[in-house]
């Protein structure tokens, strides 16, 4: 999991480790125990609002029958039929008759819910009974139901709402036997609809009462006695619960808006979710004390590991205790006294070996009596006029003076390449018109530094193999310059090429570490790749009849690698 995130230290790593454990944690919890959590409020929010609901219903079922039986009372009143039957023969003065009717009326118990009582005798004007609001004609319901006929209307209650009042209304037929005597009208007070007022369903919930699809009660007292299609976009946006009262089939629904159920769900989330954070918290602090106890040995480790890399042998790390880190620390402590003592001993067999080689090749040739000879014969070419020759011996001279010095294992792109160009001068001495040659060195690379003489390999294969069968127009091109941080030298020549597979072979033998073929060319990518890393190293590209074109892959900031300094140490010493 880690091979796509460039994290070094191995404690960002754990902690980033935690984090992600952490974030998976928090979608899990967010996709999975929040769901559940919220489906358990929201059904348990509904079947509170249905228990409300319903205990509400059942008290507004009640309070309707009892208005519905005092109604029925004062129809069924005796005396105060035959108070109307007397009026409606014409046999009793009308003010004597509603004063009567009136004196039955304030006797009855239970009149703190009415507003207003009238009774329409038929063919006189309305008596004002028990009333805040005195009427003095009946309104069109009245007559129309004093007029229309039915069957069973002498047991109709009709329920309606006042336009302008909002107060709901109960209006009953009132006969004696088949005789029609009048119509009752009770109007139902504020009061009535106390308890439905005092309904909480949250902070937004609302109630409504219907009958007939028709809106009789409504918190919004705009609704009332409006249709039930008015409610729809409440309904669709809320969860609703509907309970059918025994009377007359009227129905009472809740309504409680769905962002609210929500944001309780919400605010249960919001609970758990700082409950996760705190816990995480106090996990992440657990695990950063158990990684200062992990990581502060392996600190100690790693920078005695450092120290033996910067050349410090010696190094010694303190830890006491029987864990096991301090018995790792123990081997560590024995590991670097032992390569110490091993660096040391390879360290002066090499220095005793390079002076023994040095001497040796010093016994078999003296370079000083090779650059005089070489000198003493140029000057005699001179003196006979053999500049030819002269100059071969000068290329030579030079060449040989660069390839035995060991002063400097690296040196800048313009020395290595003014010494290419003495060794193709030589050649081109040699092979006369069949070999010329080209430079194409970009000027910025001039100063970099590579390699000593890691080139003149690839121009030695051209010269030896690339040419073999031509007898003229043979040019070797060599080729410098750089792309981002990385430099390129190439040698190109238009010799006779190599197949694919003879390519692929001279590829398969890097990877296989052979050097059954193309030793030069195996030997420059081992230097290449020893010095600058696996990653650079070179290319081939070839084609038959038409030349071969080897690339280098180098880095323009090399450096010179540690052991080419402990070589020039142990020359020195």
């Amino acid at each position: 999991m880690m091979k796509w995130i460039k994290v070094r230290s191995l404690k960002y790593k754990i902690i980033l480790v935690f984090i992600i454990i952490s974030f998976l944690l928090v979608i899990l919890q967010a996709g999975f125990f929040q769901h559940w959590i919220s489906g358990i409020i929201l059904r348990q929010s509904e079947a509170n609002l249905q228990e409300t609901v319903r205990q509400i219903g059942k008290q507004v079922d009640l309070q309707y029958k009892q208005i519905d039986a005092n109604a029925r009372v004062i129809r069924n009143n005796q005396v105060l039929k035959n108070y109307l039957k007397d009026l409606n023969r014409h046999t009793i003065n009308y003010q004597i008759a509603k004063y009567q009717i009136a004196r039955q009326i304030v006797r009855l118990p239970n009149l703190e819910m009415i507003e207003n009582i009238y009774i329409f005798p038929v063919g006189y004007a309305p008596m004002n009974l028990f009333y805040s609001d005195a009427i003095f004609e009946a309104d069109k319901l009245t007559e129309q139901l004093m007029t229309t006929d039915r069957p069973n209307r002498s047991e109709d209650v009709i329920w309606a709402v006042q336009p302008q009042t909002h107060l709901i209304t109960m209006m009953m037929l009132i006969y004696d036997g088949e005789e029609l005597l009048g119509l009752l009208r009770v109007d139902l007070n504020e009061k009535f609809h106390d308890q439905l007022d005092d309904v909480r369903l949250g902070d937004e919930g609302s109630v409504f009462l219907l009958k007939d699809h028709t809106i009789m009660f409504a918190t919004d007292r705009r609704l009332v006695n409006l249709q039930e299609s008015s409610l729809a976009e409440q309904l669709d946006s809320g969860t609703q619960v509907t309970f059918t009262l025994d009377y007359q089939g009227w129905k009472l629904i809740g309504v409680v808006p769905n962002k609210e159920i929500l944001s309780q769900v919400n605010q249960v989330n919001k609970v758990l979710l700082l409950m996760e954070l705190i816990v995480f918290a106090f996990i992440f602090l657990f695990a950063l004390v158990i990684l200062r106890m992990i990581l502060r040995p392996l600190k100690q480790i790693l920078r005695g590991m450092e120290s033996i890399e910067q050349g410090k042998l010696d190094v010694i790390v303190n830890r006491q205790g029987n864990d096991e880190f301090s018995v790792i620390i123990r081997h560590f402590n024995h590991m670097a006294e032992r390569v110490n003592r091993l660096i040391k001993t390879v360290y002066y067999q090499q220095l005793t070996y390079r002076k023994a080689e040095v001497i040796n090749l010093q016994s078999k040739l003296n370079p000083h009596f090779l650059y005089n000879t070489l000198d003493m014969i140029y000057w005699m070419t001179v003196v006979k006029d053999e500049d030819e020759i002269g100059e071969a011996i000068i290329s030579l001279s030079t060449i040989l003076r660069y390839s035995i010095s060991h002063q400097n294992e690296f040196v800048t792109v313009s020395e290595d390449m003014e010494q290419l160009e003495n060794y193709l001068k030589i050649q081109r001495m040699r092979f006369e018109d069949k070999l010329s040659y080209v430079f194409h060195i970009d000027p910025a690379i001039a100063e970099i530094k590579i390699p000593k003489l890691l080139i003149q390999p690839l121009v030695e294969n051209a010269i030896k193999y690339a040419f073999q069968q031509m007898m003229l127009g043979g040019i070797i091109t060599i080729q410098g310059y750089t792309q981002g941080d990385d430099l390129y030298l190439e040698v190109v020549d238009n010799g006779i090429g190599m197949p694919a597979e003879k390519v692929e072979a001279l590829l398969a033998s890097f990877e296989n570490k052979s050097v059954s073929g193309g030793l030069g060319i195996q030997l420059v990518r081992q230097r290449i790749t020893y010095i600058y890393g696996e990653e650079f190293g070179l290319s081939i590209r070839s084609e038959i009849g038409r030349g071969t074109a080897i690339t280098l892959k180098l880095c323009t900031d090399a450096g010179i690698p540690q052991e080419e300094h402990w070589k020039d140490e142990a020359l020195h010493a």
